[in-house]
């Protein structure tokens, strides 16, 4: 069995970047309606969607460790965070090796 990658998700925007320091960090801009995401987990997708919103940002490292995820109810605020994302890792505002994740999880 082909071991699941965090590029097979269907995206809505996607660029690799590299930061300063020569390392490259996907920013990606996902709905997760419609996806069929990692199968060994199907129904925490669904979680996902409904607890925080529709519309996802990411920021993972070519290993496809998740750096930074937020969820937001509208596709333009998920746009508008993605630009900042793209901007503040270009400028060198950013620095993804630092993860952020979100707070509000069960556990």
């Amino acid at each position: 069995m082909p071991m699941w990658s965090m590029d097979d998700w269907r995206y809505l925007e996607r660029e690799v970047i590299t930061d300063s320091k020569g390392r490259k960090w996907t920013i990606a801009l996902m709905d997760v309606l419609g996806q069929e995401g990692d199968p060994d987990m199907p129904n925490k997708m669904l979680e996902l969607q409904y607890s925080s919103g529709r519309y996802f940002t990411l920021i993972y490292s070519e290993s496809g460790a998740v750096q930074r995820e937020r969820g937001y109810p509208s596709l333009e605020d998920a746009r508008n965070a993605y630009a900042d994302l793209l901007v503040s890792l270009m400028d060198g505002s950013l620095d993804p090796s630092q993860p952020v994740f979100r707070e509000d999880l069960e556990d």
